[in-house]
């Protein structure tokens, strides 16, 4: 048969190529396409093209190309260019659909194709056949009708975008297209169809969206279908429980949101059976496994929707995902006080399959971890009467591919004798005639109890000479007894009893002496923090065991819940806790040594806050001897050292002056939250209620505050403002500066009053130099006040020499003017000018005692002397000046006639004779010391007065005609 199929594919080649070859010429196989026919599929919008070629193709299966052309509207308009690839078979029809963005009934289509052979086996073949006549799909644009299209259910993508068309009856109908009642512009096809495009559509609602075209009146809609991406199903895995169903699982991403009549689609092929099943559910499916199965599987997970397509795919081998399934509950036997044993069955059973199980015990929030590979486990060294929660997974051994599920149980192991010996302390009062013993214990935790306690056993036995013992029992629920005892020590014992046995007896030895020395053991106080109250101690002897701490949670209450603690020996701090504590509360606390012979002995007593409070009192501020500086704060209160709120440890006195000022360093300084800044004094005892504040402003404002105070801070505050009064030294200052004012006042009336008496009394006038009998005795020319010098028309201490023009015509006239050192009188030389002498008597001398009053008083003008060389006169004293005699005027008469009778002017500023080298009459007399004298004297015109000494100070020497202008 073979060879019969051979045989003629050969005879038609060979009837071919004769065929294609005439005359010497050849021609290739060329076969254009042939029956083309053209039609729309509405529902995907896609243009189906069919079209078949020359039989012959089909006989050779030859492998052809066809290029294939669409236009929209016109032959001018192309919108697809496709080459279409295939090997031809016979009988085969050959299809290609062109999917259209826009509807295909919008307006006409037009389809050509051509073909070429491209096959290895004619390579000479590889030519275009020419195109066939085009073929037409006609639109609905000539239908004269109102449409839109696609005229039926639309679905899209979101963010995708969706072209619509309109066609009006008549050309150039004005057609208005609305997208969710959002007005759109269009693009004109033809004179009747226009199109719209809506971009990047967004989901509305799972009804979808409504687009319409309307003309006038008319309406023509179609509803959109919104809906999100088909993701691709992730984390896709599939197991098998028992070896019999495969489940497969995957995450299908999120929802597309489209209706529920347009669901997404799920369905598992398996390449190796070439099976497919359909899935119901969108995040699994379950796959039958067949008894002879295979052990690996090729799975494809496709998914699928109106819009898109999606799929992913699976290797593995099934024996190797096997995840284990427990069969019923874990079963629990033989339970005693520590011991249990667990069962369980688990499924797939098959014998090549081995198991590795995981066990977890809790014992409250205590677990244990334990491994094994068998299907039944004895659980040991468990808590006796106690919850227990058990549970166990298991997964494959030989290859791991997931844990199953936890299976849980719980159960209760049986009671056991108590393992622990229970806590206990007392608390012994004096009653009369012995004491009153209160024994307390602490309940065994549950891991110590080990059952349910029935009772407390107590037995107090006498430590004296005759032994003796008592036995009694409380109940189950208390955790305290008491008795009363006498004088003598005593041995108590307690112990707890549940079904299975009575624990440890816990001893404590009771005596009176111990009670006897708590008082003479001092309180101290201790802080306290946020965690609880720091206690330390100091170590005892070597013989104590451990140490005791008791105290009340509630010491102010008729029940104070009494409280102990134990400490090992070795320990001497410890901070106390309690979720009793408050702020506020001071609590006591004794610290017990407690003896190897199980005798305790207090040690010290503590008392403390966890926190302290302000004490809940104000003062009442008064103040006393107010002065400038200092004043006295005096207060009353209530503020006592009360256990509900603190220590109190004084009071804090705070200054706030009106003008800020430093403080001193009596105070310490102060910053409020409001940066006010004030001075603090404190005062350390409770029962002070004064204070002196010094070192005050005078006439200030000052505001003070007293609060007591504790370790938790200030109490209110008693509030006083004061001012200050003025400085005392100001006060006597003005008592006495006041009064000599007064005085100073009246006095100066007085003396206004009496103001020509003070003068005469006081500053006497001095002599007129007119009135003087002196001038009497002269004759002068002219005015006599040209010769009179006044004492007003000289300034003190100013020299200047002055003379007459006459006096400049005299030949050989020398002046020379020369003053000494104040200190010393001055001795006046009275030189000869021309050649006449002047006689003995040719000077006259004057003294005013207004500018030297000492040398009035001394005399010192009479010790001065004018002595004239050769000739020259002395003067002698001042009583001479006031006897003249003819023989002193005489020599005025000799004066050459014709000549007038003229008199220079000397005032002497009190020169002082120095003794210098220069001094021309070194044996003169020295006068005595006369300060600031000076000396006037009337000197005939054609005199020249000289000192000899170098340096000495000027004499001022006027004419008289010239004595009214200032020396």
């Amino acid at each position: 048969m073979a060879l019969f199929l051979n045989l003629q594919t050969v005879f038609l080649l060979a009837l071919m190529h004769f065929s294609t070859y005439r005359t010497g010429s050849s021609e290739y196989l060329v076969y254009p396409p042939e029956s083309i026919n053209v039609s729309i599929r509405s529902d995907e919008q896609c243009l189906d093209i069919q079209w078949t070629v020359h039989l012959h193709n089909y006989t050779l299966n030859l492998k052809m190309i066809f290029q294939i052309d669409i236009y929209r509207s016109t032959l001018s308009n192309t919108v697809e260019n496709k080459n279409y690839t295939t090997t031809l078979k016979s009988n085969e029809t050959l299809q290609w659909c062109w999917h259209s963005v826009l509807p295909l009934e919008c307006t006409s289509h037009f389809v050509r194709i051509r073909s070429m052979v491209d096959d290895e086996r004619f390579p000479e073949s590889r030519i275009w056949s020419s195109w066939s006549p085009p073929v037409v799909s006609k639109g609905q644009e000539s239908s004269g009708e109102f449409h839109i299209f696609p005229n039926d259910i639309m679905y899209a993508e979101e963010d995708s975008s969706v072209t619509f068309c309109c066609i009006s009856r008549t050309d150039n109908d004005k057609i208005e297209f609305f997208y969710e009642d959002r007005y759109m512009q269009g693009i004109k096809l033809s004179s009747r169809t226009t199109m719209f495009e809506v971009k990047n559509v967004a989901f509305v609602r799972r009804q979808g969206s409504n687009a319409y075209c309307k003309l006038d009146s008319s309406i023509d809609g179609v509803v959109l279908y919104v809906g999100g991406v088909l993701e691709e199903p992730k984390d896709f895995s599939c197991q098998t429980r028992d070896l019999e169903t495969l489940n497969c699982t995957w995450h299908p991403g999120r929802d597309t949101l489209l209706p529920e009549h347009l669901p997404n689609n799920y369905s598992l092929f398996e390449w190796f059976s070439q099976k497919k099943v359909n899935c119901v559910h969108r995040n699994w499916c379950a796959w039958q496994l067949a008894p002879d199965m295979q052990d690996t599987y090729n799975f494809t997970l496709m998914a699928e929707n109106k819009l898109r397509k999606r799929r992913t795919s699976t290797f593995f081998n099934v024996n190797q995902q096997v995840q284990p399934k427990f069969v019923g509950e874990i079963s629990i036997e033989n339970v005693d006080a520590t011991e249990a044993t667990l069962r369980w069955q688990i499924i797939p059973n098959q014998k090549n399959l081995t198991f590795l199980c995981q066990i977890e015990v809790y014992d409250n929030e205590k677990g244990i971890e334990y491994n094994t590979s068998n299907s039944e486990f004895t659980l040991s060294g468990l808590q006796p009467y106690t919850a227990h929660s058990v549970r166990v997974r298991c997964c494959i051994a030989s290859h791991f591919w997931k844990w199953s599920e936890w299976n849980s149980k719980n159960f209760t192991t049986k009671e056991d004798t108590p393992s622990g010996a229970l806590n206990i302390w007392r608390i012994v009062e004096p009653v009369s005639g012995g004491y009153n013993v209160k024994i307390f214990w602490k309940p065994l935790p549950t891991f110590q109890a080990n059952g349910k306690i029935l009772n407390y056993s107590i037995a107090m036995e006498t430590l004296g000479k005759v032994p003796k013992v008592d036995i009694f029992f409380s109940d189950s629920d208390s955790n305290s007894t008491e008795k009363i005892i006498d004088e003598q020590p005593y041995q108590i014992s307690v112990a707890a009893i549940n079904s299975a046995g009575s624990s440890i007896p816990s001893v404590i030895v009771v005596s009176g002496n111990t009670e006897k020395s708590i008082q003479n053991i001092k309180e101290d106080r201790v802080n306290g923090t946020r965690d609880g109250i720091y206690l330390s101690w100091k170590p005892d002897s070597e013989e104590t065991e451990s140490y005791v701490v008791d105290w009340c949670n509630y010491p102010w209450d008729a029940i104070c819940d009494f409280q102990w603690q134990k400490f090992g020996s070795n320990i001497t701090s410890a901070i106390i806790r309690s979720a009793a504590f408050q702020s506020g509360v001071r609590y006591n606390f004794k610290i017990y040594g407690l003896s190897t012979k199980h005798e305790p002995y207090l040690l010290a007593k503590k008392t403390g806050y966890t926190q302290e409070l302000a004490l809940d009192c104000k003062p009442e501020v008064t103040v006393d001897n107010l002065a400038s500086t200092s004043l006295t704060l005096n207060w009353k209160d209530n503020c006592t050292d009360e256990p509900q709120y603190g220590f109190f440890k004084g009071y804090h006195i705070y200054k706030k002056p009106e003008v800020e000022e430093p403080c001193d360093s009596e105070t310490e300084k102060q910053v409020f939250s409001d940066n006010i800044v004030v001075c603090m004094y404190t005062v350390s005892d409770t029962k002070q209620k004064t204070f002196n504040v010094k070192k005050l402003q005078p006439n200030s404002t000052y505001s003070f505050e007293v609060k007591a105070f504790t370790g938790g801070g200030d109490s209110l505050a008693g509030i006083i403002k004061v001012t200050t009064g003025t400085h005392e030294n100001t006060n006597l200052m003005m008592t006495i500066i006041l009064p000599m004012a007064l005085f100073s006042l009246l006095l100066i009336i007085g003396l206004n009053l009496k103001i020509q008496w003070v003068k005469e009394k006081c500053f006497p006038d001095i002599p007129d130099p007119y009135k003087s009998s002196v001038l009497s005795l002269m004759k002068f020319k002219g005015n006599i006040h040209q010769a009179i010098l006044n004492t007003s028309d000289c300034i003190p201490d100013a020299i200047e020499v002055v003379n007459k023009p006459e006096i400049s015509k005299t030949q050989g006239l020398r002046t020379i003017l020369v003053g000494n050192e104040i200190t010393t009188p001055a001795y006046l030389y009275l030189l000869p000018v021309g050649k006449d002498a002047l006689d003995s008597q040719a000077c006259i001398c004057f003294e005013n005692f207004t500018y030297c009053q000492a040398a009035s008083d001394s005399g010192s003008c009479s010790q001065n002397q004018m002595i004239p060389t050769d000739q020259m006169m002395s003067v002698e004293s001042s009583e001479h000046l006031l006897k003249v005699d003819k023989d002193y005027i005489r020599p005025f008469g000799n004066t050459p006639a014709g000549e007038e009778v003229s008199l220079n002017y000397v005032s002497q500023l009190a020169p002082t004779m120095s003794g210098d080298k220069g001094n021309s009459s070194p044996n003169l007399p020295e006068p005595a010391h006369c300060s600031e004298y000076k000396m006037q004297m009337v000197i005939p015109a054609g005199l020249a007065l000289s000192f000899p000494p170098e340096g000495d100070r000027p004499i001022s020497v006027a004419s008289l005609d010239q004595l009214e202008k200032p020396c």
